[in-house]
């Protein structure tokens, strides 16, 4: 099948390369001539990607399987982008993505980003942006690049909106609903959006660590109740021609109730069974608030300042009960966490024109402080042994910087510098007042852009990007203690965690407005990579500098159309990756010199069927993969859906059979030392969803307003204790 696929999409490149078309609906600029535009309906053809200057764009509404998805899934069908089975993100091949709300920067780690993408509703959503080299003016942090979630907001004066709700039947099921409500005047513009997502489903966990006296062959069940609701409200005044003020607020929470079932079976001279029941709930509370302030000045000036504050707050529960069948052991961990972050931010951007070009700058600083109270105690044969720690965290950080953009008859530069200042400190206390201190660290460093573009005629050009990034630890990534989750598997922090810093090399030709071939190179130095230790029988998991990390890719993205009444999307990245790293410090490690090629494809299919109705087929495809100690095999989906318009487009029905051939199962293999380790994850992903959507209000445009302001906010949080 892995081989059919890859045929599959070799022959697509070239079918998709005939079928080309010049876009039809390219805008062109006359500088001399101004039109004010009366009440008028504007309908027309979207496509679902664009290739922009300096990001990828995917519009959510012009997806006909979009509706019932969040924007986790949704990720899934982004060129460059790729999500594995442990819901972790990544921007070609690399983790640390960032992650913007309306411009507005999260900077969360891996299980974080998951929640928050899984809290936001498809139907919510105007476009989702990929800024793969971002400019000076964004954080340093994620050194992957930007994922920028746009959210719908009315360009008509008036009151407009959308209702949707959702069922998806897979062995259990999952449920979804969403609103968007948007009032527009001329001073004044509110709006409010919201989304509850529920289910319940299983999920089949293999593992199997073949040690040198004996094999742990486990497999469980998984039983996760998932409860995420987001909801978000704005509100915009226009003082006068030159100063408004905004205020934007933000309340997500999730619960996820996780109990599971794993037999052990141990096979060796010491045969046994072991039975595993686990109970894990956790609960997080997110609230943040931003106030922001712009001014309109001369010369095309402009000033904003915000400032941005977040509360998180998080309870986690798990009680491990382990007993071995032949022997009638016992052994039970029961641990409670509780866990505060508090942030607050400012900035203050400035931008303006200066001699034929424009000039931007800007200052930025913010504090984190995080409190982390975990108590339980471990009973294992009669022996009891409480536990405790108290884990704190405090991060400064101060940025400053610049940047000036020109054009040169046909070619544009534009240049930029970062210099961010950051002081840290934290301290972590076990039961019995040992302490262990990070290291009290302060530094500065500096991060340069360069972006050049040569424009051959309306149609084609051809650019290069270069940035240089990091990506911070999070804070619980730090904590040195160990968090047992069966009786052979635990977790550490690791208070030596540096920062990993990535330079961004990439070259991309587009052509025809809407394709693009890119050739990007990556290089990463203190990589951070969760690596397993073995000690006996005994995995222990933890957060390392894993060397250094190369990756090469070349990636094609197209829309095509067949016959007027086919067109769609297509995307393929082939890559390459290369590791090197000295791991012998770590126990059953040792140094690593290798690399491998992976691929990763997309196909959407549109088809206008008339009367309107439409009807959707795609697939995405990730290669097998090597990174690390560790190696992932191939994993892919195929979803059809059908969609039905009614009043004049403003209900919609959507009819959606997701992964078809019920082929999304995560498997990975990690080789440590002699000990070789599998694991695998078989979740429900097939299933028939059925959703309706309505849109109300004013569909009529008045005016084209401005974008929004964009700021940055720092929050590394980290899930589950």
């Amino acid at each position: 099948m892995k081989l059919i696929l890859t045929i599959l999409f070799s022959c697509f490149i070239y079918l998709s390369a005939i079928a080309q078309k010049p876009d039809s609906n390219a805008v062109k600029t006359d500088t001399l001539k101004s039109y004010t535009l009366k009440d008028v309906n504007i309908k027309s053809l979207t496509p679902i990607l664009q290739v922009k200057l300096d990001r990828t764009q995917l519009n959510v509404d012009a997806m006909p399987n979009a509706v019932g998805l969040n924007a986790l899934e949704l990720l899934r069908q982004m060129p460059g982008v790729t999500v594995d089975g442990q819901d972790n993100v990544k921007i070609s091949g690399k983790n640390g993505v960032q992650v913007l709300l309306d411009g507005r920067i999260q900077t969360l780690n891996a299980q974080q980003l998951s929640a928050l993408l899984k809290a936001t509703s498809a139907s919510n959503l105007k476009t989702i942006e990929v800024i793969s080299n971002p400019s000076a003016k964004y954080d340093a942090a994620g050194n992957a690049g930007i994922i920028n979630l746009v959210f719908k907001k009315s360009g008509a004066y008036g009151t407009s909106g959308s209702l949707t709700a959702g069922y998806q039947k897979m062995d259990n099921y999952r449920q979804n609903g969403a609103f968007n409500l948007n009032n527009k005047g001329k001073t004044f513009t509110f709006f409010i959006n919201g989304n509850l997502d529920n289910s319940l489903q299983f999920t089949k966990v293999n593992s199997n660590r073949i040690l040198a006296d004996k094999i742990l062959a486990q497999n469980g069940l998984e039983k996760q109740g998932y409860s995420n609701s987001m909801a978000r409200a704005g509100l915009e005044y226009i003082i006068t021609e030159k100063h408004k003020i905004g205020l934007i607020t933000n309340f997500q929470r999730t619960w996820d109730d996780f109990p599971s079932q794993a037999n052990t079976q141990i096979i060796g001279s010491m045969a046994d069974l072991l039975l595993t029941n686990t109970l894990v709930n956790l609960t997080e509370n997110r609230f943040s608030n931003n106030i922001n302030y712009q001014f309109q000045g001369k010369n095309e000036s402009k000033l904003q300042a915000e400032i941005d504050q977040m509360y998180y707050k998080s309870h986690l529960s798990n009680k491990v009960d382990n007993l071995f069948a032949n022997t009638g052991l016992t052994s039970l961990f029961n641990i409670d966490t509780k866990s505060t972050i508090n942030l607050l931010s400012g900035k203050v951007d400035y931008s303006r024109k200066i001699d034929k070009g424009n000039f931007e700058s800007g200052l930025k600083f913010s504090s984190s402080k995080t409190e982390n109270a975990l108590r339980g105690f471990q009973n294992g044969s009669g022996t009891i042994v409480n536990q405790f720690n108290n884990f704190s965290y405090s991060e400064k950080i101060a940025a400053v910087y610049g940047s000036y953009e020109r054009s040169y008859g046909k070619f544009n530069i534009k240049a930029g510098l970062r210099a961010e200042y950051t002081k840290m400190k934290g301290l972590s206390v076990n039961e019995t007042g040992f302490e262990t201190a990070l290291p009290d660290t302060s530094y500065l460093n500096v991060f340069p852009t360069l972006f050049l573009r040569y424009q051959f005629n309306e149609k084609n050009s051809i650019g290069f990007a270069y940035s240089r990034r990091l990506n911070r630890p999070s804070f619980q990534d730090q904590n040195p203690y160990i968090y047992r989750t069966d009786f052979y598997y635990a977790s550490q922090g690791n208070p030596l965690l540096l920062p990993q810093f990535t330079h961004n090399f990439e070259f991309n030709y587009s052509f025809d407005g809407q394709r693009q071939l890119k050739l990007n190179f990556n290089s990463t130095r203190d990589l951070i990579e969760f690596v397993r230790t073995q000690q006996g029988d005994q995995t222990l998991e933890l957060p390392v500098n894993a060397g250094i990390r190369s990756f090469l890719n070349i990636s094609l993205s197209t829309p095509f159309t067949f016959f007027k009444i086919w067109s769609g999307y297509f995307s393929a990245e082939p890559y390459y990756q290369f590791y090197k790293a000295d791991l012998t410090k770590y126990n059953g490690l040792a140094s690593i010199n290798r690399g491998g090629a992976g691929f990763n494809g997309y196909i959407s299919n549109t088809f206008n069927l008339g009367k309107n109705w439409k009807a959707g087929l795609s697939s995405w495809f990730n290669y097998a993969s090597r990174s690390s100690i560790y190696s992932t095999k191939a994993i892919y989906s195929v979803d059809l859906s059908l969609k039905k318009s009614f009043i004049n487009d403003r209900l919609n029905l959507n009819i959606a059979m997701r992964d078809v051939f019920n082929t999304q199962r995560w498997e990975q293999t990690a080789i440590i030392g002699q000990i070789n380790q599998t694991n695998s994850r078989k979740w429900e992903s097939r299933g028939l969803y059925l959703g309706l959507s309505y849109n109300f209000g004013n569909k009529k445009i008045k005016s084209i307003g401005t974008d929004k302001s964009k700021t940055e906010e720092q929050e590394r949080i980290k899930s589950r204790g």
